[in-house]
Order: C-alpha cells, then sequence, then structure tokens
C-alpha cells in the first residue's frame, strides 16, 4: 500500500489535470496499472478522513454501488464474503486495453460470470487517516489533502497478468477523464453517503475492566461439578450455577461473550478484529442492532454474574462491561493484513469502577458496573 501512493518507480502513460495513469512491472509477475486522482471534493465529507469508504458488508448489505452484489458473509467488520454478478466498466476497459484475459471469454471481458470474491477494508493504511480497500487483484486508497477538510486523493491499483501494452496509450487520457468523473460521482452519490451514515453506526466496541481477581464468571452447564458457585440471586433466571471461564486459559472477551450467550440460549457473532486491526484481548466488536435485541438479557444475567464473582473472591471488586468503547489496538501496525501482501484473490477461508449492581448509561459509553 505504502508504494501505491507514492511516485517513485511508477512511469507515467497518460496525464490530464483531472488523473495520473501510470504502471510499473509486478513483483509476483505481470504489471500494475495505477489511476491517480490527486484531488476529489467530497460534500458532506466525514469528520475522520479514514471513514471516507463504505465497509464492504454494509455496502453489499444495502445493494451494492460499485458493482452488483449479493452478500455472503462477514468475517469480520470489514472484512466480507460478496458474490459478485457483475464488473466494473474500468475492470472491463483493461481486459481490452491491457490483456486482462485469462479464464473465459464471456466471465473477463462481458463481466457476467457471478464470483465469489473476498473484499477487505483497512483504515489507517497506509498512514493514519487513510484508508485502502482491497478485492481481487485490486485496490482503492484515499487519503485526504493537507490543510484541506473535504478534498480527498483517490488511487485505484489493479493487476494485469500480460505485460504493459504500448498501443493503448493514444486513449489512456481519456480513461483518465473517465476514472475521475467516475470517482466524483461515487463519493458524492445520496446512496453512498447514506451507506457512510448506515456504516457509521453499524458496530460497536464491547470493553471488559476489573477482573483482576481472575476472569470473569459464566453460568455453569454442568450444576453438579465441584467448580459449580451457587447463587440464590439467579434462581428468577434459572441461573444459579457458574464457574470461572477458562480458568488456565488467556482470557478473550470476543469468546467470552459468545459463551456467555449460548450458555444463555443466544447467538451472537463476536469479532476481535476491526478494519484490518486486532484488537487487544479484553475487548471485542459486535453489529449493534444484534446487540440491542440481547442487551437486555444479557445485563440480567451480567448482573448475576458480579454476585457469584464477590462470592468466588470475595471483596467488592467485579468486573464491568463498557459499551461504544473506544478501540485499543493490539500493535500500531496492521499487522492483521500485511500491507506489503499481494493484491489477490483471497477465498480459501471459512465460509462461515463502582461496585454497584446497577447500569449506568453516559453521553459517550454505557457501562455495567
Amino acid at each position: 500500500a505504502p508504494s501505491c501512493m507514492s511516485d517513485e518507480q511508477w512511469e507515467v502513460a497518460a496525464k490530464t489535470p483531472e488523473a495520473v495513469l501510470s504502471h510499473r512491472s509486478c513483483p509476483w509477475g505481470g504489471h500494475l496499472i495505477k489511476l491517480d486522482s490527486k484531488s476529489i471534493f467530497v460534500q458532506e465529507a466525514p469528520e475522520n478522513p479514514r471513514d471516507v469508504l463504505v465497509r464492504p458488508e454494509v455496502e453489499a448489505m444495502l445493494g451494492g454501488y460499485l458493482e452488483k452484489q449479493h452478500y455472503l458473509e462477514t468475517y469480520a467488520p470489514g472484512d466480507a464474503l460478496i458474490q459478485r454478478t457483475d464488473t466494473m466498466w474500468v475492470m472491463r476497459f483493461a481486459a481490452v486495453l491491457f490483456g486482462q484475459c485469462q479464464g473465459s471469454a464471456e466471465d473477463h471481458w462481458l463481466g457476467t460470470g457471478s464470483v465469489p470474491i473476498r473484499y477487505r477494508l483497512c483504515r489507517d493504511l497506509p498512514e493514519p487517516g487513510d484508508c485502502a480497500y482491497v478485492a481481487s487483484e485490486t485496490m482503492y486508497l484515499t487519503r485526504r489533502l493537507p490543510n484541506s477538510s473535504s478534498e480527498y486523493r483517490l488511487v485505484f491499483v489493479f493487476h494485469t497478468p500480460c505485460g504493459w501494452t504500448p498501443w493503448a496509450i493514444p486513449i489512456l487520457r481519456g480513461v483518465c477523464q473517465m476514472f475521475r468523473q467516475a470517482a466524483n460521482r461515487t463519493l458524492n452519490d445520496p446512496r453512498y453517503r447514506c451507506m457512510r451514515a448506515i456504516d457509521a453506526k453499524m458496530y460497536l466496541v464491547l470493553s471488559m475492566r476489573t477482573f483482576n481477581r481472575g476472569p470473569p464468571m459464566i453460568p455453569h452447564d454442568n450444576p453438579d461439578a465441584k467448580d459449580s458457585i451457587h447463587i440464590t440471586a439467579g434462581e428468577h433466571l434459572g441461573l444459579v450455577s457458574w464457574t470461572r471461564f477458562n480458568a488456565h486459559q488467556k482470557f478473550h472477551l470476543s469468546e467470552y461473550v459468545r459463551s456467555f450467550m449460548e450458555r444463555l440460549g443466544y447467538q451472537v457473532n463476536t469479532y476481535e478484529v476491526m478494519d484490518g486491526r486486532k484488537l487487544v484481548p479484553y475487548q471485542c466488536v459486535v453489529e449493534r442492532r444484534q446487540w440491542d435485541e440481547l442487551r437486555t438479557s444479557f445485563v440480567e444475567a451480567f448482573r448475576v454474574q458480579k454476585a457469584a464473582y464477590r462470592h468466588a473472591n470475595g471483596g467488592s471488586s467485579t468486573p464491568t462491561l463498557t459499551e461504544d468503547a473506544r478501540p485499543r489496538w493490539v500493535s500500531a501496525a496492521h499487522d492483521v493484513y500485511r500491507a506489503d501482501a499481494p493484491i489477490k484473490s483471497d477465498c480459501s477461508v471459512r465460509t462461515r469502577g463502582a461496585s454497584s449492581d446497577s447500569t449506568d448509561v453516559s453521553a459517550v459509553s454505557t457501562f455495567f458496573v
């Protein structure tokens, strides 16, 4: 990704006031083509520039915009498997201009094939405030211009297995103009702005703290076990037997919340990765709509958990859970998806502080304390 934002080692083939088209050989074979629009004014631009592009699962769930898409599965926020039923015009154009002719003519020249593709969005990559959107042999990169709140640079890079075709040079200036117009139309379309607003509220981060006396408790699936703790306060919920969660293993909130809800009879999707970066173990991400549906059941049971925790450890300190917490990352770098990894399809993955028990809601976060 960093090399795609640099002009070094790229040979300019066409240049207009709107955009620049350049190319270079690809380290893993073939050629890389780059379309670079230096300045696009984005209406109602987000406050944080890293949010200018929409997560792939959100776009697909809402019908798609750049391509005709059908949502299949979310691996993590910003990482989804999408069934593509159409191809962007620029990729069809590339099939003619740059020899992108692998596979059947119908699939690649006319874009009629239905292909499952993994789409990934990484925020703050390659630099803080940037956004990278990676799909099959393609990558979009955005960067807000200095001293501006609404002007962005948009770079589109794609791979072609064949070499550079000089015969296409006379019409490349027109390609630059078409790319600039398409980028401006997409980023400023009212539908895309609506997707951006939905995307901003799609997920929330949960964070747990104050469990220095050991891991939190979880409803026991074997009430007669020796490690079972009986709490009469949970009788009205049928939750009288509790045990420590994975007492001898490293704690991961994502696993805890999922297991906790399973013991209550619910299914909830939890994630440890968000927009290409791994969260610290005591945080996880959930889909806001799904969490809102299950939140009441969780809060009631979690209050009983606090009583079980005090019974097991003594004292008044118990684990607390915070909603809409600020995400904290394992490292400053994107170590989940390497920035220098090839741009290629990847579908070989699965397809599938107080002691009170009251709940205090603040303007920023919600605490279960």
